[in-house]
């Protein structure tokens, strides 16, 4: 690979928008070893092994690999990423304790059905020494409406309680979850850069 080369390379990139010296480096350097490699082991000319290259490494509109990398980089968009995560934990972490706390309502109102179904089974027995078959069946139908009543807000309660735990799942795993595993890279690229 001759001079002339490397600068055509260097050339092509800044024409299509390229500002950063040392991504421009890195992609001229990827770029100039698959042309060598392609001139060497294929026996092609640069302009072809070139062509192949471009096709291969980089993206149809290569400039914006360059600003994705700026978005990523820029710390106000770090400092964006972190509070969005903060936040989408944090409101995970109000969907995940209201789903308990719904949940534990909703287990107490399914004790308080049993106990007033037992309440309303002693009664309906006391009733049937003392009352008469027409107060028997009025006391009985109004016993199966709230036990009906009762029934659905149970049923409606579980169905708010996995709603809110798959909220608080889908937000964890959409924003939290994301930024650890990109600030883990971008730790990870630290150390290997001081090497």
């Amino acid at each position: 690979m001759t001079g002339p080369h490397v600068n055509y390379i260097k050339a092509y990139l800044k024409s299509k928008g390229f500002t950063d010296l040392e991504l421009m480096d890195d992609l001229t350097d990827h770029l100039a070893t698959e042309i060598e490699f392609s001139m060497d082991s294929e026996k092609l000319d640069f302009e072809t092994s070139f062509e192949r290259a471009k096709q291969k490494l980089l993206p149809d509109s290569p400039y914006q690999l360059e600003r994705d990398l700026k978005i990523l980089t820029t710390p106000k968009h770090n400092i964006m990423i972190k509070k969005i995560a903060y936040i989408g934990g944090y409101l995970s972490a109000m969907c995940l304790m209201l789903a308990l706390l719904l949940g534990s309502l909703t287990y107490h109102e399914k004790i308080n059905s049993n106990l007033s179904r037992e309440l309303a089974q002693s009664q309906n027995e006391l009733s049937m020494i003392l009352e008469d078959e027409v107060d028997r069946t009025a006391n009985y139908i109004s016993y199966m409406k709230e036990m009906e009543m009762s029934q659905i807000a149970v049923i409606q309660n579980l169905a708010a309680v996995q709603a809110l735990i798959v909220a608080a799942i889908a937000l964890f795993s959409i924003t939290y979850l994301p930024y650890r595993f990109y600030n883990s890279y971008q730790r990870s690229q630290l150390e290997l850069n001081s090497l």
